[in-house]
């Protein structure tokens, strides 16, 4: 089986690819990290106008219809740029969660506004959901604070919670990643009638979850390219004893090394990406798998590409640190290496 892109998915990888470079800058990013909110209130609406919000949604509401393969491109590109917005929980998760839900004019409604770019909903997955309230409190959930509703899961059932209802508190958490802000949300006993039931099931949250976690990895797949080509770069410029220190041995190796290893990750990505689209029952298998193995390259690749700067490639000035944090933050969400290797182990041995 070929595993390469087609031609109209090249075309949208260049496309996006294009987008990025022009109007989501390094220059923007930084603005966004140092900024004390640390949204960007207008790339939600960029992003709809060039319809990678919905990509995953059915083109009768207003979305693209494709697949994992295409939302994949996406989150690799949108890594690559380390782009302050989380894909895979905005436009990946939420959209194929809700289209899911049993609630047909609602979930169409949904969904066709999550394709514009106009509405931003936050999927709480495990939501402490008890006798018909919600109590508790959940750690790191993307976007938590300038979000429209949460889209509470709770045993494959789904609840959608205005973000601005009473008895609720968002606080702020700071994370390795300032690209992608997170919060602690806690509900001090909501009642559920306050949310909208959608309906659900069991089956669409854990197929729902597998394609979150293939975008991660496609983040950070992204990232771990984008730190090898800026290493390369400058290692062809920076001398150092009189000398271009890309003709040293040891940096060569470093970035050949990191080559190596970085480059089969993206024939596991499409694999994954296919098997999602095929529906598979191989993805409960592979999807943990991916994303385990991609943080992990990207994580120990980010950090060798590092060196190759010498001590600047540590401080704020230089780019590298965002590419490393990127990558530190994919490593961790929705399951760490060590968790889903566990969970795939289990499943393959059930």
């Amino acid at each position: 089986m070929d595993f390469g892109l087609t031609q109209p998915q090249e075309l949208l990888r260049d496309s996006i690819a294009r987008f990025l470079a022009q109007d989501v800058g390094i220059e923007r990013v930084r603005r966004v990290m140092d900024s004390e909110s640390g949204q960007d209130e207008a790339i939600h609406g960029q992003l709809g106008d060039q319809g990678i919000t919905g990509l995953l949604v059915d083109m009768d509401l207003g979305g693209s219809g494709l697949g994992m393969q295409e939302a994949a491109i996406a989150s690799q590109e949108i890594g690559r740029a380390a782009a302050p917005v989380n894909f895979h929980s905005s436009y990946v998760l939420a959209p194929l969660l809700i289209a899911g839900a049993d609630h047909g004019d609602r979930r169409n409604g949904l969904l066709e506004a999550i394709a514009e770019g106009r509405t931003l909903i936050t999927p709480i997955l495990d939501a402490p959901i008890r006798n018909g309230r919600v109590d508790g409190t959940v750690l790191y959930v993307p976007d938590a604070a300038w979000s429209d509703a949460f889209l509470l899961e709770s045993g494959g059932s789904l609840h959608l919670l205005d973000a601005t209802a009473p008895d609720i508190e968002v606080e702020p958490l700071e994370t390795v990643d300032d690209t992608r802000r997170v919060a602690e949300v806690t509900f001090s006993g909501v009642d559920l009638n306050a949310a909208e039931s959608l309906g659900g099931s069991a089956d669409g949250t854990r197929r729902a979850v597998h394609g979150a976690r293939i975008a991660l990895a496609a983040d950070a797949l992204g990232a771990a390219q984008k730190g090898l080509h800026i290493a390369v770069d400058y290692a062809k410029e920076r001398k150092q004893f009189e000398r271009i220190i890309g003709s040293f041995q040891a940096v060569k190796h470093i970035c050949a090394e990191v080559l190596a290893e970085v480059e089969p990750v993206q024939s596991l990505l499409w694999h994954t990406a296919d098997a999602w689209d095929e529906g598979s029952d191989e993805i409960d298998h592979f999807a943990p798998l991916l994303k385990a193995h991609a943080t992990d390259v990207a994580s120990q690749a980010v950090t060798m590409t590092t060196q190759v700067f010498g001590g600047i490639g540590f401080t704020h000035e230089c780019d590298m640190h965002i590419f490393y944090k990127r990558a530190g933050y994919d490593r961790q969400m929705l399951g760490n290496p060590t968790a889903l290797r566990e969970q795939a182990a289990a499943v393959m041995y059930a």
